[in-house]
């Protein structure tokens, strides 16, 4: 009888420390959270104030992220937009649609733009064909024609290889966003498997303890587990959001 009621007062005590492990992580959320909806607040010129939000297992993104994104979603970075501004004037492409600038690719989570790539893609000896009219002037002034048409050049060329630059840089962070967003989701589904293995531990534990098979111990640690078990896997949600803010940003917000 004394082992049993020791036992009893041990189980009693662990329950105890499991309930307030749990109620301190949900201060430390509900604290996060003031301070996240604080920060939100300012930004949008309000003071600080409590923001309505949905559950999390309520967020949903397209299942296409898995399979990329199309390069001309390039075109919404700012440095994008700048680099591809200084090429336009490098060349006087005034009249080029913007579209021809980007390759009918997709960028993944495997596979980015090399450098080569964008020379074929790009079709380098198309652009460099295209001189400066004032070229054609009289005889007698040629060395200063050839001065002029060796800037324009010049120009063009660190204009063309400024804007293959910032495209692969900006392919760089897209697939890196890519694959962060695809190994979390892999993990959401292992830690989804694993806190349902310990959920059903639990009770297969529960019910070993109402038929006098084992002692309520048992059912603390399977209790315990899949408290961890859930955390691991919310935590691998919030990974997976934030890689796709990630990829949102390396779009330059243009991602849909």
């Amino acid at each position: 009888m004394k082992e049993a009621g020791n036992l009893t007062a041990v189980a009693v005590l662990q329950s105890e420390a499991l309930l307030l492990n749990a109620k301190s992580l949900l201060v430390n959320i509900d604290n996060q959270r003031m301070i996240t909806e604080n920060a939100l607040s300012i930004l949008l010129n309000q003071s600080p104030h409590k923001l309505e939000r949905t559950r999390l297992d309520l967020q949903s993104f397209s299942h296409e992220l898995l399979y990329g994104v199309p390069y001309d979603l390039l075109k919404n970075r700012p440095d994008i937009r700048a680099a591809e501004f200084e090429l336009i004037h490098a060349f006087e492409l005034t009249n080029v649609a913007q579209a021809s600038f980007y390759p009918s690719l997709k960028i993944t989570a495997n596979t980015g733009l090399q450098s080569v790539d964008i020379d074929r893609l790009f079709s380098l000896k198309s652009l460099f064909v295209n001189t400066v009219a004032s070229l054609t002037q009289p005889i007698w002034n040629k060395r200063q024609l050839r001065t002029q048409k060796e800037i324009a050049l010049a120009n063009q060329q660190i204009a063309y290889l400024q804007f293959r630059k910032s495209i692969l840089n900006a392919s760089n962070d897209v697939s890196s966003a890519l694959a962060l967003y695809q190994s979390q989701t892999e993990m959401m589904s292992l830690k989804q498997q694993e806190y349902n293995a310990y959920r059903l531990a639990t009770e297969y534990s529960q019910e070993l303890v109402n038929y006098g098979l084992a002692n309520y111990l048992e059912v603390l640690r399977s209790q315990e587990n899949e408290l961890s078990a859930q955390l691991n896997y919310l935590n691998a949600n919030y990974g997976q959001l934030n890689a796709v803010v990630d990829l949102y940003r390396a779009l330059g917000g243009g991602a849909n």
